[in-house]
């Protein structure tokens, strides 16, 4: 049997960055789900009880990634940077595990993936062995699809697979903002930030403070996009906490949430701003004015692929783009 939309053959075993916490590998997760749609699918999750009940499939933690081999005819590594040069140790095991895999004739494919030019020296090795001998090789970007090609491999481009993930109904998006003590009767700006690079968060952190002062007729909600269980900088619901502290009026949304609401809830801003990736493409899909403040090359590759120009983080520029995102902004502002 083979899962739908993939031609591999089942059971399929699904591995990624999943179980951390981070709304944009959830909403991949949710994506690939969707897309394969079969019967004997298999995630590999740091917290396979919180994938399981996030997403309704069966889930085993990372420790038995090797030993749950002998039970599937098929791996995904599936989707976002998981080649990239913020991944920590576990995702530079990635291409190592998946030669593993392809022994003794197991079908391995890498869909939705970006790829950094700049790799690890081993790592770097290891995905150049193992793109050769993939059964299948999707990627999410133009950049990625060069960066393949330039090792002589070819890849189908293709959506980030989130863009697969249907978004929940408007009230889902309504009740996280109220959760969030938003009270909708003003314009609402998500502020999507992360810390990864601290040198650039703490300029962002200085902006954004005093650019809410400046605002005062606007909402800011801090939509965190990544909420790492032990790698501070990673987890983007530290920040928000901190920018809180230094300026109240800045709403969080606390607590763990389906991607599908979290795009809801992108519906219902009148604007944001976007650091993460994934805020850019889910403010992007719900017609949103996007704020983009890049942090890393897969961002500055979106921006130049949708003709958007980043925005330097200073309070001047923060405030001017920010009072120009639609009217409302700038009736209030």
């Amino acid at each position: 049997m083979t899962g739908q939309g993939s031609g591999l053959p089942e059971p399929i075993l699904i591995v990624g960055g999943y179980g951390y916490r981070n709304v944009g590998d959830e909403a991949i997760l949710a994506g690939l789900l969707h897309r394969l749609a079969g019967r004997g699918l298999t995630v590999v999750s740091r917290s396979p009880a919180e994938t399981s009940a996030l997403h309704g499939v069966r889930s085993v933690p990372i420790w038995r990634a090797v030993s749950e081999l002998r039970h599937h005819r098929s791996v995904v590594i599936g989707g976002g940077g998981l080649f990239g040069r913020h991944m920590g140790q576990l995702g530079r095991l990635l291409p190592a595990y998946g030669l593993l895999a392809r022994l003794p004739s197991r079908a391995v494919a890498l869909m939705g993936i970006g790829v950094d030019a700049d790799q690890p020296a081993l790592g770097g090795t290891l995905l150049r062995l193992l793109a050769r001998r993939a059964a299948r090789i999707e990627v999410r970007d133009a950049t990625s699809r060069d960066v393949l090609r330039s090792w002589q491999v070819e890849s189908v481009l293709g959506p980030d697979l989130s863009s697969l993930m249907p978004a929940a109904p408007p009230s889902v998006g309504r009740h996280l903002l109220a959760l969030a003590g938003v009270d909708g009767t003003r314009p609402v700006v998500g502020l999507c930030l992360t810390a990864v690079d601290e040198r650039m968060g703490d300029a962002v952190a200085r902006a954004v403070v005093r650019c809410v002062d400046r605002l005062p007729d606007v909402e800011f909600l801090f939509v965190p996009m990544s909420q790492h269980p032990f790698a501070h900088r990673h987890n983007d619901l530290e920040f928000a906490r901190s920018l809180r502290g230094r300026a109240p009026r800045i709403r969080v949304l606390e607590g763990i949430h389906h991607p599908a609401a979290v795009l809801s809830l992108f519906g219902l801003l009148s604007g944001a701003v976007c650091m993460r990736y994934h805020a850019l493409l889910f403010a992007d899909r719900a017609g949103v004015p996007i704020v983009p403040v890049a942090y890393a090359d897969k961002c500055r590759a979106w921006l130049a692929e949708h003709d958007e120009t980043n925005v330097e983080p200073t309070v001047d520029a923060l405030t001017d783009a920010i009072g120009a995102l639609s009217p409302a902004v700038r009736m209030a502002g």
